[in-house]
């Protein structure tokens, strides 16, 4: 770079990776050049924060030539419902409703849900709610078809209680294809069991969040064993879709690695 400028690094924790065995090359060589290009360009690093304490470590010279850090905090429940609210309005032109209004019960429980995975390793802040306003979008488009294929007149700018949480786990099994396939399978007593467990529980967190109140805490991981020819593959995938129609994520595809 012959003129002055900037130079904006991205993930810059990349660099010192042990998967990118030339990135340390890479860091030495802007090193130099930070030195040797002193008011002339200006060098922007940006990263998570724990990442970046490792990229710090690389070289002792690094911190002093870029002493200044910002740091960004995770957005509280009242910026990330600000948010929703703006992406809202700028989407539909401020013709879009949300059943019992933005801030009131289904708003809340959106945001509770976004808000409870703070602090936790990837959590995405505004990337997150703009995956969530598109799963409301998804369910609402389903369900104003499903509306018009019964002859009814959905409103097409109103986003239903349905559409910001999604349905009643309780009753979205019944609808469930992956579930009635598992049913029927021969045997897998304790799986079905366990299943029907995770079900009723998700049921409750449900009506617990409905009454505004938090929900038990559960995890969706299982280990499938056995012999070869057992079933494990077949009803793993379907615990993948239970899952998914039943609104814990946001589709059942996985992929299985040997």
């Amino acid at each position: 770079m012959k003129s002055g400028g900037v130079i904006f690094i991205d993930e810059a924790y990349q660099l010192t990776s042990a998967n990118n065995p030339g990135g340390g090359a890479v860091l030495d060589y802007l090193l130099a050049e930070m030195e040797n290009r002193v008011g002339t360009v200006v060098f922007i690093f940006a990263g998570y924060s724990k990442e970046m304490e490792k990229f710090f470590e690389h070289n002792p010279g690094l911190k002093s030539r870029v002493p200044y850090e910002f740091h960004f905090s995770d957005y509280q429940d009242e910026e990330l419902m600000s948010m929703l609210d703006g992406m809202i309005s700028r989407t539909y032109g401020g013709r879009m409703k949300v059943e019992s209004g933005i801030d009131g019960l289904y708003g809340r429980i959106v945001i509770r849900r976004l808000g409870r995975r703070r602090g936790r390793p990837g959590f995405g802040n505004a990337r997150d709610l703009e995956n969530i306003m598109s799963k409301i979008r998804e369910r609402q488009a389903s369900r104003l078809k499903s509306d018009r294929k019964m002859g009814l007149q959905p409103d097409d700018f109103m986003f239903a209680a349905e559409d910001m949480i999604g349905p009643d786990p309780s009753i979205a099994v019944l609808q469930c294809k992956a579930y009635e396939k598992l049913n029927g399978m021969i045997g897998l007593k304790a799986v079905k069991d366990a299943v029907a467990s995770l079900i009723s529980i998700t049921s409750e967190n449900y009506r617990r969040e409905i009454n505004e109140k938090e929900p038990v805490n559960l995890s969706l991981n299982r280990v499938f064993l056995g012999s070869p020819g057992t079933g494990k593959t077949t009803v793993a995938t379907l615990y993948g879709q239970i899952l998914a129609d039943i609104g814990l994520l946001s589709n059942g595809e996985g992929e299985t690695l040997a």
